[in-house]
């Protein structure tokens, strides 16, 4: 038997079906706001810009760990980083996924910025600056 519930919908059951679906909807919405906030203020504690991989979360994440693990103590050479020869012992470059690279400076390991693969190939061949 049908009843009226006090929100005003009628229907079958205990509750109203309807205001439980557009109060889930709600908390969905807000939980994707919330997660949108949190992922733009990591991109403003980002030590580099990563806004040529905007579109990759994969690779941020990626890039993300990277640096922390260098900022935490780690040494690119045990993450599969090289010198760039052209730099003449300068530039470290570790990679990050397939298609980009993580430039550090050498001697401070400070990060300096993320590349794709294409413009790495341009430093590593001394045709553009770091």
């Amino acid at each position: 038997m049908k009843q009226t519930f006090s929100c005003g919908h009628t229907g079958k059951g205990k509750y109203c079906h309807a205001c439980v679906a557009a109060e889930k909807q709600k908390a969905e919405q807000r939980a994707a706001l919330e997660h949108k906030r949190a992922a733009k203020q990591s991109h403003a504690d980002d030590p580099i810009d990563l806004s040529i991989v905007r579109h990759l979360s994969a690779v941020q994440r990626e890039a993300r760990d990277l640096l922390v693990k260098v900022s935490s103590g780690v040494h690119p050479f045990s993450l599969n980083g090289k010198f760039i020869k052209s730099s003449a012992g300068k530039l470290l470059s570790v990679p990050v996924g397939r298609s980009y690279r993580l430039l550090f400076d050498a001697p401070s390991l400070t990060p300096l910025r993320l590349v794709s693969h294409e413009d790495y190939n341009g430093i590593a061949a001394n045709r553009v600056a770091a």
